[in-house]
């Protein structure tokens, strides 16, 4: 689901008073956004062009934005391309704009790769680039509980199961009781910080390599193994929504080039491919079901909707609970 908060020039223009970055010339939404409202904004300074993003928060709260905010100052001290936030002439990161939390960090060049075509160069990329940001943060004192873990996804499952069909409602109960089961010996994954939500439209490629990774607004501590499969069930997909093999090993062994897995990481596997299926499943369900049970009437009247088809993640779900055979190398 994506969400836009209509902003005039007027407001963007009285925000960008508490900068030093320029004047604007222009600026547009952003239809790609997931969850939160996000435009560009091409500023003037001294008849040099820059473009930059806004993000305004349509869920998050103000008080876990900080986490996010030092996150990603720790990656780019790592030497990593990642957005951090621009400063304003107090040296704060944070606003506040309409009610919601907002921030502005630098566009980086670059475009997302095509969907429908990714290349085995590109899968080997990211699942380099994914390794260096678990690597990144492992000596990191910065924690963030999963928002959308274990226990969020129980409780989901409850609330929707009795509003969907008797065939989605039976699927997803009895595929949440068989997750829950295949996890019970894997207390003891390595954990870390993880990006969360690295599909292919987080990412943008600039003559061919990675110029930045961006959204890190799903990071938290979770399984790192976890985040390498919400990876794979995005850039290794078939048009069947199967997993293909050859982007699938230049993935993971991309990956394990720079940070070894564990033998019980491999033998978790499998189930965290259905457990990252079944997340986005639930996440998309959310936005059809219940997508405005908690916003005010003046809040909805602000939002513009586009939901994202939920049916993708739930035939994944199938295709991986019925294959057991994946492997990590």
């Amino acid at each position: 689901m994506s969400v836009y908060t209509h902003l005039t020039q007027q407001e963007i223009e009285q925000l960008l008073t508490r900068y030093d970055i320029g004047d604007l010339k222009s600026f547009k939404g952003i239809e790609s956004g997931v969850e939160n409202t996000n435009y560009f904004l091409d500023i003037d300074k001294k008849d040099r062009l820059q473009r930059y993003v806004l993000t305004l928060f349509e869920y998050l709260p103000a008080d876990t934005l900080p986490f996010f905010i030092n996150y990603t100052d720790e990656l780019k001290a790592s030497g990593l391309p990642v957005p951090n936030p621009v400063r304003d002439k107090n040296g704060t990161a944070l606003q506040s704009l309409k009610g919601k939390p907002a921030l502005i960090v630098q566009c980086f060049e670059g475009h997302h790769p095509d969907a429908r075509n990714l290349s085995l160069d590109q899968c080997q990329q990211i699942g380099t680039m994914l390794a260096k940001i678990h690597m990144a943060a492992q000596h990191s004192s910065l924690y963030q509980e999963n928002q959308r873990g274990l226990s969020w996804l129980d409780t989901q499952q409850r609330r929707l199961v009795p509003l969907l069909n008797q065939g989605d409602a039976n699927f997803m109960a009895e595929q949440w009781q068989n997750i829950s089961k295949a996890l019970e010996p894997f207390d003891n994954l390595p954990k870390g910080l993880i990006h969360g939500d690295l599909f292919h439209n987080n990412v943008l490629f600039d003559q061919r390599k990675i110029s930045a990774v961006i959204d890190f607004y799903q990071a938290c501590n979770d399984w790192l193994i976890y985040d390498l499969a919400v990876t794979v069930n995005d850039w290794c997909l078939t048009n069947k929504l199967e997993l293909d093999s050859q982007r699938t090993k230049a993935l993971t062994e991309a990956y394990a080039q720079v940070r070894t897995f564990t033998e019980d990481e491999k033998k978790a596997w499998p189930v965290m491919l259905q457990l990252a299926a079944f997340r986005f499943w639930v996440s998309r369900l959310i936005t059809f079901v219940y997508p405005e049970s908690q916003m005010d009437q003046e809040h909805q009247a602000n939002l513009v909707r586009h939901f994202l088809d939920p049916n993708e993640f739930k035939e994944m779900l199938k295709l991986r609970a019925n294959d057991l055979t994946s492997k990590l190398q």
